[in-house]
């Protein structure tokens, strides 16, 4: 399920948002408050639904609920909706972006990995990156990527984990780990101001230096913080959510991703090669000015799978 809300006109940038394992699109777009964000800045977030509720997400099999459901082609599923947004108009084929939550979050990598000319930039919430992926992960370009997490997430440890079937790098080199493949130098750090000292938590700020092609690399970690995105508007979180950890409220999630993603556009396709043979340019993110752009109007639904959109 596709809903564009009235006033707005495509191809317009469009936010990407997978939600976490076994939460439906519906679920999530109510926790996630990222329709609060995308009407402030005139974007179109879309909500798609994993096959079974889950995602492929490129982890071994044993480490994911996949293991035990049905395995969907999820990537290629969302490089076909990518398209169809652009060729229902909807969608800017320069400013399409990706985000996902947990299970959703570790989809987002993996599509970074294989897909990086098909989404200008990334976000990872709560999710860390996979040890497999330094030998298998192999962008085609720079990827510019966010991640937030908690460091007393309990469910993905800020940590990392090791299990006989697989481990996931801690967040910090998770985010080291795309600051190497973008060939980035040096990082900097800062404290966020605890604009709420009543939610327990506080935000501290990394991000990576000189990346190729500007592709820039950002972790946001919240101290003492859940299982949770950060959110400062009003959602409706699921009766699970108390059990998952502090959520902070010194910042916005979705204002986050936003703010991140919508630097970077990737480059116009090349034009074809004049002779047969001849090589083709390959797809680069670049820096952009931040803009704005009208929504689109009328309702496009995609034949695969339900989604909603902002």
């Amino acid at each position: 399920m596709i809903s564009n809300p009235a006033g707005v006109s495509g191809p317009a940038p469009v936010v990407i948002a997978l939600h976490g394992a076994m939460q439906s699109p519906e679920s999530f777009r109510a926790y996630f408050g990222l329709d609060s964000a995308a009407a402030a800045n005139r974007f179109v977030a879309v909500y798609p639904e994993g096959e079974g509720k889950v995602w492929n997400d490129g982890r071994p099999a044993a480490m994911r609920l996949k293991a035990v459901l049905r395995p969907g082609d999820d990537a290629a599923f969302l490089v076909a909706l990518a398209r169809k947004l652009v060729a229902d108009g909807v969608a800017d084929p320069a400013r399409i972006y990706l985000t996902g939550i947990s299970n959703g979050g570790f989809m987002v990598e993996r599509m970074a990995c294989e897909f990086a000319d098909v989404f200008a930039a990334y976000s990872v919430i709560m999710a860390t990156t996979p040890a497999n992926a330094r030998e298998e992960c192999h962008p085609a370009r720079p990827v510019p990527i966010l991640f937030i997490h908690g460091t007393a997430d309990s469910v993905i440890t800020y940590t990392g984990f090791w299990t006989p079937v697989g481990a996931t790098l801690s967040a910090p080199d998770s985010a080291a780990f795309f600051a190497r493949l973008n060939g980035c130098s040096a990082s900097s750090r800062r404290d966020l101001p605890d604009l709420d000292p009543f939610d327990g938590t506080t935000v501290t700020e990394r991000s990576w230096l000189g990346c190729q092609e500007g592709a820039g690399v950002t972790l946001l970690t919240i101290e003492r913080g859940g299982h949770q995105s950060p959110a400062r508007v009003e959602t409706r979180p699921d009766l699970a959510t108390p059990f998952l950890g502090l959520r902070n409220h010194d910042i916005d999630a979705g204002e986050e991703v936003w703010r991140f993603m919508s630097a970077f556009s990737l480059a116009p396709a090349a034009p074809p090669p004049a002779e047969p043979g001849a090589a083709v340019a390959p797809v680069a993110a670049t820096r952009k000015p931040k803009r704005t752009a009208a929504q689109p109007q009328g309702g496009n639904e995609p034949a695969q799978r339900g989604m909603s959109t902002q």
